[in-house]
Formats: structure tokens, sequence, C-alpha cells
């Protein structure tokens, strides 16, 4: 058990939306403190799912979890809103890895997409520049939103986030090791674009559930 003071914490510059960062030093180790702000999410399943993209490379360690917080290894790197095609090529590597990652949950499905064949894998669900932390390797962080979705759920996340051309995109595609299907990618990514939209507004009008 790791425990600390309030004092001992320190403020990370890059925070999200929903939930309060910090830094924790003890001796030469150093911690990533995750305080929750959202209160209608599967904090157990979450930290069942980091430790299964732990094991797999794709993630920070997940050590200690309670009502209030997670504390987890601290990641080194830096996020990125423009890439290379080095790191497209080892972001589309990471996805993969987690894509691969067997878990048994209720999908969520899109009726926009109904007409395509489902392809679903265990997703992130929220792989927003902030949430990806590019150094040695490619790590995903806050793992709050992921579960069973479509493959290309994910994928044109990617896409919209980092606002790939389709150049950007096939190469990233063709990393990945998945046959292109960009009519699926399309739809996939107004889907995003939507609930992205739609989200930011709840948050806006004060409609997310907070602890």
């Amino acid at each position: 058990m790791i425990t600390f003071k309030e004092e001992e914490l320190q403020l990370l510059p890059n925070q999200g939306h929903c939930n309060l960062n910090y830094l924790l030093k003890k001796g030469d180790k150093k911690y990533h403190v995750r305080k929750f702000r959202l209160a209608d999410r599967d904090r157990k399943l979450e930290f069942k799912i980091q430790k299964l993209a732990h094991k797999k490379g794709i993630a920070a360690q997940p050590l200690h979890l309670n009502d209030s917080f997670m504390i987890g290894e601290f990641i080194e790197g830096e996020h990125l809103s423009k890439l290379s095609y080095k790191e497209i090529r080892k972001l589309a590597y990471t996805i993969k890895k987690l894509h691969c990652i067997k878990l048994r949950k209720k999908p969520v499905l899109f009726s926009k997409a109904k007409k395509f064949k489902k392809e679903l894998v265990l997703c992130h669900g929220d792989l927003n520049v902030k949430n990806i932390i590019f150094g040695k390797k490619v790590k995903l962080i806050d793992w709050e939103y992921a579960g069973i979705y479509d493959k290309y759920f994910d994928l044109a996340s990617i896409c919209k986030e980092f606002k790939f051309t389709k150049v950007d995109e096939t190469y990233f595609l063709r990393a990945y090791g998945d046959k292109i299907n960009f009519k699926k990618l399309e739809v996939y990514k107004e889907i995003y674009e939507v609930l992205y939209k739609q989200w930011f507004k709840k948050l806006e009008n004060g409609e997310l559930a907070f602890l």
C-alpha cells in the first residue's frame, strides 16, 4: 500500500476534463495519482482493463484503487498533436496490441454503423491526444471509457484527433494491419465527432455526474 500526504502531491500541467492528475515522489520512485471526478464509471473494471493493457506493455501498471483515486506507475513521455510517420507506425502497433486483448463485456453498438460487419474488440474509447503518451514506447492512459466497441471506433478517433490526411490514414491502417474500409472509417469518424460534441455540451451544461 502506497501512502501519502496531500502536500506531497504535485499537480501535473496537462490535466484532463474528468480527473485531477498528480505526481507523487517517494524516494527515487515516481507515481501517478489520479483523483476521480466522474461518478458513473466502473472503476474496478477500469483497473482490470489497465492491468491487462500493462501486461501488453501499452499502459502504466495500476497499483492501488479506492473510491476516490487510483495510483499507478508514472510514465515519462510527452503528448503530441502532430505525428511523424515513425510515430504513426508506433501508435498503430500499440492500438493493435490493445485490440488483441480478450475481455468479456457487453459491447457498445451504434445504429449508424449497423450496415457494416461488426469487428468487436477491446477499445480504449477515449483516444484524444492527452490520453496518448509518446516516449520510448507509446502508452495509453485514462482507461475509464474502455470497453468492447467496433475496432473502427478507436481507429476513427485517432484519425480525427490527429487530423490525418488520406495518406496518413492509409499509412496508419496499413501499419495497424487492417484491410482498409474507408466507408466504415468515415462513418465512425462521424460517430466519434457527434459523441465528442454531445459529451462537451453535457460538460458545459453541468449534466455529467461528478463526485
